[in-house]
């Protein structure tokens, strides 16, 4: 028996989906990337180092939440120039979406990545006091996709469920890690810092992230902001530069 990666505790250890279960069945096919293997592939990413009873119990309770969000939410493709809206639980959103990152980095990220999420194992456990973070939301609409040969017209839609660590290389990225889960279109950015950071340094990084030109990480989700409605100049949709700077920011 080896140690769970959440409790600690030596126990039989079970198979974990790095995104929800019920979640990834909602989609009619999704190809799995390995940046270890730099390829994709078919079939549902796992990583199997949690015990029973974090699993089964404490975790399960999160990919229920997820999945419900995407039932409410995530699952309508928006429309270009669409108004978007979503309510949640500050709470137990983060806690998922540091859930779904920490197995994620589990599977590909470096030991420092991995480290940076340990700080908040017992947050994503239990809930109550959380380690400082940021928590920053991005909507992306559909676009539309012109054949001028065929003079038709059809909508480029953002289909898919990601987690990726974002090379940021703005003001102070050697002391913040900066991780992406988009959800159709919804992106979600985490950003964690190393260590323990001053109230000042974290308004220099707002200040960083809000400029940064490669990319732009959206506004700041509160507890306070449920429900939010996001207009659409806070909005972008899916376009030829987004995905140049998405796959620019995801090298390693």
């Amino acid at each position: 028996m080896k140690l769970c990666s959440y409790c600690g505790n030596k126990a039989p250890l079970t198979r974990e989906h790095i995104w929800p279960d019920s979640l990834i069945k909602k989609y009619d096919s999704l190809l799995t990337y390995s940046k270890r293997e730099f390829k994709f592939y078919k079939g549902d990413p796992t990583i199997k180092d949690v015990c029973g009873h974090c699993n089964n119990v404490l975790l399960s309770t999160l990919d229920s939440y997820l999945s419900t969000l995407y039932d409410e939410h995530f699952q309508r493709i928006l429309a270009p120039g669409e108004v978007a809206t979503i309510s949640y639980d500050y709470k137990l959103l983060l806690r998922a979406l540091l859930k779904v990152s920490y197995n994620s980095a589990r599977a590909d990220a470096s030991e420092k990545v991995i480290k940076v999420h340990k700080g908040f194992i017992n947050f994503i456990l239990h809930g109550g006091y959380c380690p400082p973070l940021h928590l920053r939301l991005q909507i992306v609409t559909a676009s539309r996709a012109v054949n001028l040969e065929k003079g038709t017209e059809n909508l480029f839609k953002p289909n898919l469920l990601r987690c990726a660590e974002i090379l940021y290389d703005g003001p102070l990225s050697h002391r913040f890690l900066v991780r992406m889960l988009a959800i159709n279109c919804y992106w979600f950015f985490l950003v964690l810092p190393y260590k323990t950071e001053p109230p000042h340094k974290w308004r220099e990084l707002v200040e960083g992230l809000t400029n940064w030109r490669r990319m732009h990480l959206g506004i700041k989700l509160t507890p306070e902001a449920s429900p939010m409605t996001i207009p659409v100049n806070k909005t972008t949709y899916l376009h030829p530069d987004l995905l140049g700077n998405l796959a620019h920011a995801f090298e390693v």
